[in-house]
């Protein structure tokens, strides 16, 4: 219960003062107090953000203000205005993103670095990559990460299902050579990188961003560098070392 009140867009402390009001009843501000042990100045600050989320009315009774929570079933449509929020505030989002991207200087902007650790963390990562139109990437397939199964998963599936562009080059090894043997079309083009090239870390190269991934035994990281000149630099690279190949 208490999540889906936070969820709403209050914090713990209004969540708990949400659910013990619905216990409570219609009350003073100082009997709300009195239960939540916190002072009645305090008190007003969490009513009046609860009333502003729309959680909570107050009316007058014999002089007296009272509080008192929504009606539960009111929750739905409350969660059905934000539904409605929220696809509208999309709608202008898409609506203006080119406009956006044209006023905004680039250079304010960047350089901006981001570091990711821990597994879920990272999968986040990859879910920013296959936002992308497409990307080139050096890959060692070899690393035993579980991780790294969900980057083939996700991949595959993006390409498949965006029609993303896609260039790696994969360490010579047992699973670089099944990937290579299995992955490769003409939207997902995979080369096989001399024995001699050995890396354990995997960089991603895209549009506006380079990341790059390190997968140890007991922790995986990532960091994420957004600056489209480092982006085009590395890319630049790339494409000079695809064409010897």
């Amino acid at each position: 219960m208490r999540e889906l009140i936070i969820n709403l867009g209050t914090d713990e402390r209004g969540a708990s003062t949400f659910l013990k009001m619905l216990e409570l009843g219609a009350q003073p501000v100082s009997v709300i107090a009195r239960y939540m042990s916190v002072p009645r100045p305090t008190m007003y600050l969490i009513l009046e953000e609860l009333q502003k989320l729309g959680l909570v009315e107050q009316f007058d009774r014999n002089k007296m203000k009272y509080f008192k929570c929504i009606p539960v079933q009111e929750l739905e449509d409350l969660l059905g205005a934000k539904e409605a929020d929220l696809k509208r505030t999309r709608q202008l989002f898409d609506a203006n993103l080119s406009d956006l991207e044209a006023l905004e200087n680039k250079l304010s902007v960047t350089p901006k670095v981001k570091f990711y650790e821990g597994e879920e963390a990272v999968m986040k990562v990859y879910e920013e990559v296959i936002k992308e139109k497409g990307f080139c990437a050096f890959v060692n397939p070899g690393v035993n990460n579980k991780v790294m199964q969900i980057y083939f998963d996700k991949i595959e599936d993006a390409i498949h299902a965006k029609k993303l562009k896609v260039k790696e080059f994969v360490i010579d090894c047992k699973r670089g050579r099944e990937y290579f043997r299995d992955a490769n079309t003409s939207n997902h083009k995979i080369k096989v990188l001399p024995k001699r090239v050995k890396f354990d870390s995997d960089t991603i190269i895209t549009d506006e961003k380079v990341y790059m991934f390190s997968y140890d035994e007991r922790e995986v990281a990532a960091v994420e560098i957004w600056n489209k000149v480092l982006a085009q630099t590395q890319r630049s690279m790339f494409e000079e070392l695809w064409g010897r190949s």
